[in-house]
């Protein structure tokens, strides 16, 4: 047993180096592609994909669908209901690629070849890369079961395989891009084409050899496709106003001010999900129990769920948004040597939208959990999508686009305000201290926390001199700060907690 748990324990220290050699090399080929292309190819690549990603709503709708129904009759044990299901999600997902795909080869292209702001002289590329998105995008679509398959028999080392086949693959895209000559936009997103090919042809030979409802079949059980439309039927409206909300926003960027604007987009995206692989883990892990305490009705707990993994969750985003405020400019010197134009700014403001965020997740968990999925579709779900025509709006009446990026904290402060009435007129939740005590409290407490590491910046000349006291200072005033004034003590005692076992895991692998 001892020996099983050090395996355990070393084998998930390994996943976090892993995590930290893919961030780098993510890092580092961002700014070698970004060289490459340039900002302006750059950016077309980036608004092109978000294009076609507007397009795959309908698949991102029935992804939940189809990874429950698999992983729910696999428990039951009947292998031909579960051959059955695997070949109607393959259907459902096939239908779908078709209907993207014909979608795209005509208001798509159109939209590509007259309303897309890019240079003249790149629109055979831009066509070409396009073919190449939507070859891409239909081919993954009809990837999901097989990803689901893979998740319901928790074949996770599969996960690692394919991260360690991602790693070579990048490497080797980033070599051709070097060696080959011609039109570097177009290479890279032949590139990228063949990259997911090949992912996708190693996910179905694994499946179709390790799984028996894997076998391609195009048989389809109505009962079963009824029961998925129907159980991801609320789920709608909020992908599509998730989606239009991200990918809308992208191309009103390029309408109004062009790629380049594209790239800063991107390249703050980038930075955000970095960000958000450290701190994201923890919410998906307390969600069930959150579930499990509405289900036994112990409401205490599930306030105090809600409040102890909000303010953990802020704890650690705030340790990486100081130092990243305070001295993004460096890092972005650093890190891409020519820098798009107002991607720092993107960030800054990225960062303070997630702010408000990271204090609503839980809360909008809380609400699915007490089974209002109705109210949260048809009343939360429009107010984020709001940011488009605002977006649009400011664009059309001359803002710049800092302008246009900081209004998107209206539709995030209005959606937490009434994700928390609702959690309180459906759960009796405490809204107004959460209000205080989570988000206003955690917001002050920031500002504090910059005080003397702004000081610390402002007495120093820009380097890696800075850069490094600055940071550290950073991280020690964050947090002492948050420590000592903005978690109470139950969250302190889950800090000391994970700490002592990190400690312990580290003693135990150097054994």
């Amino acid at each position: 047993m001892e020996e099983s748990n050090k395996r355990i324990i070393k084998n998930t220290l390994y996943l976090y180096v892993r995590m930290g050699v893919t961030i780098l090399l993510g890092l580092f080929s961002t700014r070698v592609i970004l060289n490459v292309l340039g900002e302006s190819d750059y950016g077309t690549f980036t608004v092109v994909g978000s294009f076609v990603s507007m397009f795959t709503i309908l698949n991102s709708i029935l992804q939940a669908g189809t990874r429950r129904f698999l992983a729910l009759n696999l428990g039951k044990g009947d292998k031909e209901l579960l051959q059955r299901t695997f070949s109607t999600a393959f259907v459902i997902h096939l239908g779908i690629a078709l209907v993207v795909g014909l979608l795209l080869e005509t208001f798509g292209l159109w939209y590509i070849n007259n309303l897309l702001n890019v240079d003249q002289e790149r629109m055979f590329a831009v066509n070409v890369i396009f073919q190449f998105s939507v070859i891409t995008c239909m081919l993954q679509i009809t990837q999901t079961p097989y990803v689901a398959a893979v998740t319901a028999h928790e074949k996770f080392n599969m996960y690692a395989y394919m991260s360690i086949f991602d790693i070579v693959a990048k490497i080797a895209v980033l070599l051709f891009l070097f060696i080959f000559k011609g039109d570097k936009l177009i290479i890279y997103a032949a590139l990228v084409l063949v990259v997911s090919t090949i992912n996708i042809v190693i996910y179905r030979l694994y499946c179709s050899r390790k799984f028996e409802e894997c076998k391609m079949s195009l048989k389809v059980d109505r009962v079963l496709l009824k029961e998925m439309c129907a159980f991801s039927g609320w789920t709608t409206l909020g992908h599509f106003c998730a989606v239009m909300n991200l990918q809308g926003v992208t191309m009103i960027l390029n309408f109004f001010f062009g790629t380049i604007v594209n790239a800063a987009r991107g390249l703050a995206g980038t930075v955000l999900t970095i960000i958000e692989q450290f701190v994201t883990g923890f919410i998906t892990a307390a969600v069930p129990q959150l579930v499990k305490f509405y289900g036994e009705g112990d409401m205490e707990r599930f306030k105090r769920l809600i409040f102890n993994v909000s303010q953990y969750t802020l704890f650690l985003f705030a340790i990486f948004a100081v130092p990243v405020l305070l001295e993004i400019d460096y890092v972005l010197g650093v890190w891409l040597g020519e820098v798009p134009e107002y991607t720092s700014a993107f960030i800054k403001i990225t960062i303070i939208v997630y702010l408000i965020k990271y204090s609503n997740i839980m809360v909008d968990q809380g609400l699915n959990a007490t089974g209002n999925v109705k109210q949260l579709s048809l009343i939360i779900s429009p107010i984020y999508l709001i940011k488009v025509p605002i977006v649009f709006a400011v664009g059309y009446f001359g803002g710049s686009p800092t302008d246009v990026y900081f209004v998107g904290l209206i539709p995030q402060f209005l959606g937490m305000a009434v994700t928390l009435y609702l959690l309180y007129r459906y759960a009796n939740f405490p809204a107004m201290e959460y209000f205080v005590k989570i988000f206003l409290k955690n917001f002050l407490l920031i500002v504090v926390a910059m005080i003397v590491p702004y000081l610390v910046q402002r007495q120093m000349d820009e380097g890696l001199l800075r850069f490094v006291s600055v940071c550290t200072v950073s991280v020690v005033s964050t947090l002492a700060v948050l420590y000592q004034f903005g978690v109470n003590d139950e969250v302190r005692t889950m800090i000391k907690s994970k700490a002592r076992s990190l400690l312990s895991k580290i003693k135990v692998v150097k054994r």
